[in-house]
């Protein structure tokens, strides 16, 4: 099997054209640059540079196996990386549910930093409600979720607040709510369709969140802003950090007494399980959207 430090030292001679400068890349004696290569040649038989001139030129056998060489190289790097992450406790791959009520931009931009961080890490991001959240982490089929407060269930898993979501009332831009200037009446609100989040339903918020006689119910974030675009209703939907809304959806304002409708947020975990380093990180990272 060839070596990936008979390859590096193949390599830099090949990117600046010079056994010397190679090793200073590599941070080796030009001797040892020199005879890595001979012993490359060796075992592959070919010529890998014509040493005739002042400096060593790359021949064509050696112009046909460098990028093989590098794909090897690149392999065996990333290789002794995930086993060093692995003996480290950092995972190969984390699975993360989502609220699917939740916008998922936020949470993606905490994963890019993810990503910077941990550049081999494997993510799996799921949209799910809550209780399904709380299902698949008291199974261990999740490292970590974001849900709202799950009222009764701590005791089935590790959690960590993570802050306050504060939720709005929305419609379609040609909305009979949108074109009015004044606060809409709760018999308005009683009196038109209403949007509501099916994972709201059969819990202990349907009571606060449910006013209208006529309900759609919705699945997902997306699922109601694409919805709300027809004008077929209005809805509460959750408000981050000034996040915008899709065009063609309007903010309005209700006398509603509960119209500052928030939901305390938490990630949690598999019971009696620490975090990893990855997890610590992420929660940090989803804790620093829900206070922005």
């Amino acid at each position: 099997m060839i070596s990936p430090e008979l390859l590096r030292s193949f390599i830099a001679a090949a990117d600046t054209g010079s056994f010397s400068a190679a090793g200073r890349i590599l941070g080796r004696h030009q001797a040892t640059i020199s005879g890595n290569i001979a012993r490359l040649e060796d075992e592959l038989a070919v010529i890998l540079f014509d040493r005739e001139g002042k400096y060593p030129s790359i021949t064509e056998a050696g112009l046909a196996l460098y990028d093989s060489a590098k794909l090897v190289v690149e392999s065996s790097d990333r290789f002794e990386r995930n086993a060093l992450n692995l003996s480290s406790g950092i995972p190969a791959k984390i699975n993360i549910a989502l609220d699917a009520d939740l916008p998922v931009e936020p949470f993606t931009r905490a994963l890019g930093r993810l990503r910077e961080n941990y550049p081999l890490l494997k993510v799996n991001l799921m949209r799910k409600s809550p209780l399904s959240i709380f299902e698949l982490v008291k199974d261990e089929s999740v490292e970590m979720g974001v849900t709202p407060a799950l009222e009764g269930r701590s005791n089935a898993y590790e959690f960590s607040t993570i802050g306050t979501v504060s939720y709005k009332f929305v419609c379609g831009a040609k909305h009979p709510f949108a074109k009015k200037a004044q606060k809409i009446s709760t018999d308005e609100l009683m009196h038109h369709t209403q949007l509501i989040s099916h994972s709201v339903l059969g819990t202990p918020r349907e009571e606060a969140a449910k006013l209208s006689y006529d309900v759609w119910e919705v699945e997902g974030y997306e699922a109601m802003l694409s919805v709300l675009k027809e004008n077929i209703g209005w809805a509460f939907v959750p408000s981050m950090n000034e996040q915008p809304l899709l065009e063609g959806i309007r903010f309005f304002e209700a006398e509603y007494v509960n119209s500052e409708l928030t939901a305390l947020y938490d990630v949690i975990w598999p019971k009696n399980r620490a975090l990893s380093q990855v997890e610590e990180f992420l929660k940090h990272e989803f804790t620093l959207i829900m206070r922005r």
